[in-house]
């Protein structure tokens, strides 16, 4: 695996979280909390806000705990769960300011549960930032938004991606996890924030590194059009045709990626 490489200071990520938090809050409270998320297939748009909001919670109770004794049980925790559908874009605004003040006052370097490589405060920063951006899309596209992501946050996003998928797969023993025989993935963002990883399939899973290098498939196009392939939020077939990705080489490996890759 690459060396860890953050984009931005611990502060930083923790403000971005919230500025994802309260662009969320401001979608949800506009729409109908009954809404379905079809890129989340079988949540609505209250499930959603809900779900983002517990992971909040759950980050600074990590970062709070510190690292001993294991993750904290989610079902522990007293959320504060509006009875009221509509009281859930505040809730979560409300939270997440809470949830990143914790995490930033820890400090960068604070021990804490993680399920990543790094066992400190800032890797649930990253993380809340990359979960709330991810499903504040989630409910622009579910309401007919085209989102608007910086390259920036793109690109960071893709390289959490890689740095978390075994920790955030663990809690899934029945997924079927990326694997293959030597086979290479070569990812590249164009645009504004260049980036390029290669991925190589091993048996036991996969292994990266930053950098160019020729692969057997290739992704590549604008940072966000991307993420939002990696993530699996629009379809490969129409990320080619409607955001500009090209698909090169054996289309077998990046599909077999995709479809094992979820967490």
């Amino acid at each position: 695996m690459a060396d860890l490489q953050y984009a931005w200071d611990h502060a930083t990520y923790c403000g971005l979280f919230v500025a994802q938090a309260e662009r969320l809050a401001e979608v949800a409270a506009a729409a109908d909390p009954a809404t379905p998320v079809p890129s989340c297939p079988g949540w609505t748009l209250a499930k959603l806000v809900k779900h983002v909001g517990i992971a909040h919670a759950w980050a600074a109770a990590n970062t709070r705990q510190g690292s001993a004794g294991g993750p904290v049980i989610p079902k522990s925790l007293d959320l504060g769960l509006p009875d009221d559908p509509e009281g859930l874009p505040a809730w979560l605004s409300a939270g997440a300011e809470r949830s990143a003040r914790t995490i930033w006052e820890a400090g960068p370097d604070a021990d804490a549960w993680t399920f990543g490589p790094v066992p400190h405060a800032r890797f649930w920063a990253r993380r809340m930032l990359h979960e709330t951006l991810m499903h504040r899309v989630d409910a622009e596209l579910a309401l007919g938004i085209e989102p608007d992501v910086s390259a920036e946050a793109a690109v960071d996003g893709i390289d959490e991606l890689l740095t978390i998928l075994p920790g955030g797969q663990a809690g899934r023993p029945d997924a079927e996890k990326p694997h293959g025989q030597g086979e290479t993935l070569h990812i590249h963002t164009s645009g504004g924030v260049q980036g390029e990883w290669t991925v190589t399939l091993t048996p036991e899973g996969y292994t990266w590194e930053r950098g160019h290098a020729k692969g057997d498939a290739a992704l590549r196009g604008d940072g966000f059009a991307v993420l939002e392939a990696l993530y699996r939020r629009v379809p490969l077939d129409r990320a080619v045709a409607e955001r500009g990705v090209e698909v090169l080489g054996d289309r077998a490996v990046l599909d077999g990626w995709l479809a094992r890759s979820a967490f």
